[in-house]
């Protein structure tokens, strides 16, 4: 099983969840990767992906499995040799089975478009959106777990997986208390986590440490 790490940029960014699966799955075919395929009635390629993000927002650590039997350097290159550069894979791992990234990834860190200073969050954080019909007001404050700077900007750590965090919620939240400028596709994915013993440990570090 071979694990990629890999960029979604520019106008990908804008695909939905199930457009990335089926793009991904173009590439692999075009790349001529193979892949092997479940068993049963309804047979499917053993690709697996890290949780789903918003539509507009950037990400330059996507993580998927692929059950191949080329080695990671050769999934890389054939992959980058047919998808074109605003989905690249960055890098490639082995791993002995598969790692269950949907399952296993809780948190994901993303770069904001606002100065690191632009908002208090020990004022707690309150988003709104629309679902079904239906104006929701949400306290999300418990599941932003963590809140630092890169290079002057906000880099916020978001609830993701099963219990989530959307970071375009987040942006439109921040974007009407501070007054900043900015677009929700300036906000770029930077990494993601499992929780081992209570700790965030990024995706490759624990995949590469445990797998």
């Amino acid at each position: 099983m071979i694990v990629l790490r890999y960029t979604r940029l520019g106008t990908r960014r804008f695909l939905s969840h199930i457009d990335v699966l089926r793009d991904f799955g173009r590439i692999v075919r075009r790349a001529d990767i193979p892949v092997g395929y479940s068993g049963g009635f309804n047979p499917h390629a053993l690709l697996f992906f890290s949780p789903p993000m918003p539509v507009g927002v950037g990400s330059v650590a996507e993580y998927a499995a692929i059950d191949t039997t080329l080695t990671a350097d050769e999934t890389a290159e054939r992959f980058n040799a047919a998808s074109g550069g605003d989905m690249r894979a960055e890098e490639a791992f082995e791993v002995p089975r598969n790692p269950n990234l949907a399952g296993r990834i809780v948190a994901a860190s993303y770069l904001f478009p606002f100065a690191a200073d632009a908002y208090d969050f020990s004022r707690g954080l309150t988003v709104e959106y629309v679902k079904k019909g239906e104006t929701v007001r949400e306290d999300v404050s418990e599941r932003i777990f963590a809140a630092g700077e890169k290079e002057g900007r906000m880099l916020l750590t978001l609830a993701s997986g099963n219990v989530t965090l959307r970071a375009d919620r987040v942006f439109a939240a921040l974007k009407g208390l501070t007054g900043c400028d900015g677009d929700v596709s300036d906000v770029v994915k930077t990494e993601q986590f499992f929780r081992e013993d209570g700790v965030l440990v990024p995706v490759r570090e624990a995949l590469v440490r445990k797998e």
